[in-house]
């Protein structure tokens, strides 16, 4: 279980930008305060706990160290393979678009289509109403739709 948690607190901050040093601290954070704190935890809420926690934690991170939210890096790629550098190409466009959206909304785009968050999730991770979840989602899928269409007519 706590191998699993640290997994995907890991892969949430490296998605916010982070650093693998920097996620890994952060991520080593979130665990020793998840157990510390995992007698006032209700079972069900484990997996929102420690998202909410590694976000306050990101938050504090940021504003300590004042940086910038950075899109991570896409990774190695062969460039014999032209399926791959398709998707590659693919995957830029999509960057760009969601660094085209504010901070807010890119975190609502990592949760809902890289965590895979249902809306009531997310709107508890957020405090925010599920309808909230649900219109912003709408408004960050036309964006980014504009954008991309946008990007195809050039």
């Amino acid at each position: 279980m706590w191998q699993e948690l640290y997994r995907i607190v890991y892969h949430y901050l490296l998605k916010l930008g982070l650093s693998h040093a920097d996620a890994e601290d952060i991520a080593q954070e979130v665990l020793l305060s998840t157990y510390l704190h995992l007698d006032s935890i209700h079972e069900g809420n484990l997996k929102f706990y420690v998202l909410a926690t590694a976000k306050n934690k990101y938050i504090d991170f940021l504003r300590k160290n004042k940086r910038e939210f950075t899109v991570p890096s896409l990774g190695e790629f062969d460039v014999n393979n032209f399926s791959e550098i398709h998707q590659i190409e693919n995957r830029e466009v999509i960057k760009k678009a969601i660094c085209k959206l504010n901070l807010t909304e890119q975190k609502l785009f990592y949760m809902k289509y890289y965590l895979g968050m249902t809306n009531p999730e997310i709107s508890s991770l957020l405090k925010i109403s599920p309808d909230s979840v649900k219109t912003m989602l709408w408004r960050l899928r036309k964006k980014v739709k504009e954008y991309l269409k946008k990007e195809e007519e050039n």
